[in-house]
């Protein structure tokens, strides 16, 4: 059987990987921040959106493709309280963490491309991490392609850190200039009520019910910036959020698994400056946002030293 190979390259001047599978599919990470920039099942369709410049690349400018830890989503006024002490986070990692703004270095030969980092104590964070993320391509039975991803962060510090983790792929469908056409569907019983900023609503009135399956026909105009929780396993044991074009019939399809990822977001990018409402966010999360914060989440977001926090994630298209 031949072997996914991984070749050096570059992005934007910038060190990078390619990953080329033997049907022909390819994805390129950036070593900056281990930031997927592209993944193409066939040589004409590129399926992620991503950043135009190295500039936007090292900022992470939109979230775009975006490994988030050791926390997730924003955190209110960039304060929080751990273990009796109190923490402020810069303003640049406020909404995504620290490691999009490493540059990650290969760890391992093979056809998965394995990529780490160290991220050193802090004044916001004094609680030094290592982060792996693994990238690999395959392809299924009826011509379907498929890229994971496995997430692993550890404590390395000598005491119990708050640790959150997700990761931000932002997905678009060929031949559609923006996502009005699309349909989306999240098999989640919950919704996650946030205040303008994206901060959840304390306690159990950030908690909504909704129908089993969130399932949205058409789009449309329709604005999504929405978290859910409450996420509903299928026969194979993993949650399945669906992002579909009615007109092809072709799909992009999120994987997680609940126990690792209890929360997904989608964001129709609204609110993006450059290039908005042209892909959908499907970002499958540990934690739900500002959890650093909630009392609900103070014995979750625990990780012991030496231990630390994993997920892995599937993105899957059928043409």
């Amino acid at each position: 059987m031949v072997a996914t190979d991984i070749v050096k390259t570059q992005v934007f001047d910038e060190p990078a990987w390619e990953l080329i599978s033997p049907t022909g599919a390819r994805a390129i990470v950036a070593e900056r921040g281990a930031t997927l920039v592209s993944w193409k099942p066939r040589p004409e369709i590129e399926l992620i959106s991503s950043y135009e410049n190295a500039e936007e690349l090292d900022a992470g400018v939109g979230g775009r493709g975006l490994i988030m830890a050791p926390w997730v989503g924003p955190i209110e006024s960039g304060t929080y309280s751990f273990a009796g002490n109190d923490y402020r986070v810069d303003d640049a990692g406020r909404v995504a963490g620290l490691a999009f703004r490493q540059n990650f270095k290969r760890s391992s030969s093979g056809s998965t491309l394995s990529l780490r980092t160290a991220i050193p104590a802090s004044r916001g964070y004094p609680w030094p991490i290592d982060v792996a993320v693994h990238f690999s391509l395959d392809s299924g039975a009826e011509a379907e392609e498929h890229l994971s991803l496995t997430l692993e962060v550890r404590n390395v510090s000598k005491e119990d850190a708050p640790l959150t983790i997700g990761w931000s792929p932002h997905v678009m469908l060929p031949g559609l200039g923006a996502v009005s056409n699309l349909a989306i569907s999240v098999p989640s019983r919950t919704k996650i009520l946030t205040n303008r900023h994206g901060i959840p609503l304390p306690g159990e009135s950030a908690y909504a019910g909704v129908n089993m399956p969130m399932d949205i026909e058409y789009l449309g105009s329709a604005k999504l910036d929405d978290y859910y929780r409450g996420l509903v396993p299928d026969n194979y044991g993993v949650v399945a959020t669906r992002v579909v074009d009615p007109a092809s019939n072709s799909s992009i399809v999120l994987t997680q698994e609940p126990g690792e990822a209890p929360v997904v977001h989608v964001n129709t990018g609204d609110n993006l400056e450059r290039a908005p409402r042209t892909a959908v966010a499907l970002a499958p999360m540990s934690h739900v946002p500002d959890a650093f914060n909630r009392p609900d989440a103070s014995g979750s977001i625990r990780v012991s030293p030496g231990q630390s926090r994993q997920m892995t994630a599937t993105l899957t298209y059928r043409a």
